[in-house]
This record gives structure tokens, C-alpha cells and sequence, in this order.
């Protein structure tokens, strides 16, 4: 019986070379590498910003609760018990908003003023919504005013807030697969913009519905769409002026579209875009500090 031979054999010649440059297939393995990152960028974001909203809105509150709500002070000066009668009316005023506009069941509003002279307001996570002095002091009438605090609880109703939320942290347990200290950063970047929704921004779909929600609750309470075009009409007046940045309009962009859209409800409706306005109370009515 033959038994068969083993020995090592040299290699063929020219293996270690190649004709392709190799910078080229780093160029490639780079690129499909950030193909697939922007692939997954984009999968994460989407299934976050789909499900953040279907999460119970108890969810919501308890954040609030940790990271919105301020503490309560134990002592009172004659400044925070007029702030404190003025929120009081003003939650009022929201509540009568809320209870036309159809909430889901178990849905709350909050509302908190700041007597800053920032002409901003915003809806964050768990039904709040912070108003600020600048802005209402703008306001010559009922109709505009109950126009701002609709508009902002249609974001609250449709969840637009924890889907940007949702978004947003989605983005950041990513940026912490490359980096655990720049993921902490970008999630804290991101709980921090809760209270200061400014920072997110709405898309386009998402701010015509919230403009539908606020022309029907005027025009319910009202009978006419007379406060969305008061409403309109300050923020565009205010941002030619330029006399003070209208930072509700870095995340609720006032667009021709929207004034447009507006016109167009209005006449859907059967209703006037104008029509006689309900003035401020004097609990409401803010001046200018």
C-alpha cells in the first residue's frame, strides 16, 4: 500500500499583491458602513417616533412630574400669589379650551405661566404647557389667547411632544453605540428639551393639525375663526418688528401656507375668518414687564 506524501508546498506567486488599490476598498467598506449607520439611524427614529405615542400617557405625567413640574415653595410673597391667581384663571380658560376639543380619556392640561418677557409658548411632555408674560402681553383679546392655548393642547391630544421625545432619545442610544460619553450627553441634550420644546420643532403635517384642532375650538367657543386670525396676525406683526425675538416661531414656523390653510377651514366651516373679539380680562390681560 502507497501511502501518500504530505509536504508543505510554496505558495503561488503574486498572492500579497493585487492590481486594485487599497485605499478603494477602504473607501468602500467606509461608505456601505455609514450607509448602513444612516439605515439604522433612520429605522430606530421611525419606530420610536411611532411608538413613544402609543405608550399610556400616565407615562408621561410621571416624567412631568420629575422633570417639568417645579417644587412648591412653602412661602408665599405678594409676586407668586398674584402669579398663582393668574395661572388659576388662565387654567381655567384651558380647561374650557380642553373639554371642545375631545381629549383621550385621562388626558390632563397644566398650565404654567413665567413672567419672562420671552415672547414664547410651548407644549411639553405630560399635558404641560408654559406661557410666558412677552407673549401674552401680545394678545389683545379672549379669542387670540384661547387660538394659542388650543393649538398648543392639539400637541398634547396628538401626542406630537413624546414623538419627538421618542425620536430624539432614539437618536441618542445611538450616538452611545460609538460613544457612552456623547450618548449621555445627547440623552440629557434631549430630556433637557422637555422643558424648552423650542429645541424640537414640529413638521409640517404635524402643525396643520394642530391648527385644525385650534380653528374648531374658537370657532366652536366663538362662533367664528375671529382668534386664529388675531392669533396670526400678532405673530406675524411681531416678527417683522423684530423688537423681540418670537422664539414660538423657531418650533411653530408661521408660514403663508398656514395662514392660507386657516382661511380655508374657516370657509369649510361656513364661518367668518373674522369677527367681533371678547376682550381679556383683567386676570388674563398681562402687560408688557
Amino acid at each position: 500500500m502507497i501511502r501518500p506524501r504530505l509536504e508543505n508546498r510554496l505558495p503561488d506567486e503574486g498572492i500579497n499583491s493585487a492590481d486594485e488599490n487599497p485605499l478603494r476598498e477602504l473607501a468602500w467598506l467606509i461608505g456601505a458602513t455609514l450607509l448602513v449607520l444612516a439605515l439604522v439611524v433612520l429605522l430606530v427614529g421611525w419606530g420610536a417616533q411611532w411608538l413613544a405615542p402609543r405608550l399610556p400617557f400616565s407615562a408621561e405625567v410621571k416624567l412631568a412630574e420629575q422633570l417639568v413640574d417645579a417644587p412648591r415653595s412653602p412661602s408665599s410673597t405678594p409676586a407668586q400669589a398674584a402669579l398663582a391667581a393668574r395661572t388659576a384663571a388662565m387654567q381655567a380658560l384651558a380647561d374650557r379650551v380642553a373639554q371642545r376639543m375631545q381629549l383621550p380619556a385621562g388626558m390632563t392640561i397644566v398650565i404654567s405661566l413665567d413672567a419672562a418677557p420671552v415672547v414664547n409658548a410651548y407644549a411639553t411632555i405630560g399635558g404641560r404647557i408654559r406661557l410666558y408674560r412677552g407673549l401674552i402681553s401680545k394678545l389683545d383679546s379672549e379669542d387670540a389667547l384661547v387660538a394659542l392655548l388650543a393649538h398648543e393642547i392639539a400637541h398634547v391630544k396628538h401626542r406630537h411632544v413624546a414623538a419627538s421625545l421618542g425620536r430624539g432619545l432614539a437618536l441618542a442610544l445611538l450616538v452611545g453605540i460609538v460613544s457612552s460619553d456623547a450618548g449621555a450627553a445627547a440623552a440629557e441634550a434631549v430630556i433637557g428639551s422637555t422643558t424648552a420644546i423650542a429645541l424640537l420643532g414640529y413638521s409640517r403635517d404635524q402643525e396643520q393639525q394642530a391648527d385644525d384642532d385650534a380653528l374648531r375650538a374658537v370657532v366652536a367657543l366663538y362662533g367664528h375663526a375671529g382668534g386664529v386670525a388675531a392669533l396670526f396676525a400678532t405673530l406675524r406683526a411681531g416678527s417683522k418688528a423684530g423688537d423681540m425675538p418670537i422664539e414660538m416661531l423657531r418650533s411653530h414656523p408661521l408660514t403663508q401656507d398656514r395662514i392660507d390653510a386657516a382661511r380655508r377651514g374657516a370657509a369649510d366651516l361656513g364661518v367668518r375668518i373674522d369677527g367681533p373679539l371678547t376682550p381679556l380680562s383683567p386676570m388674563l390681560k398681562w402687560a408688557a414687564p
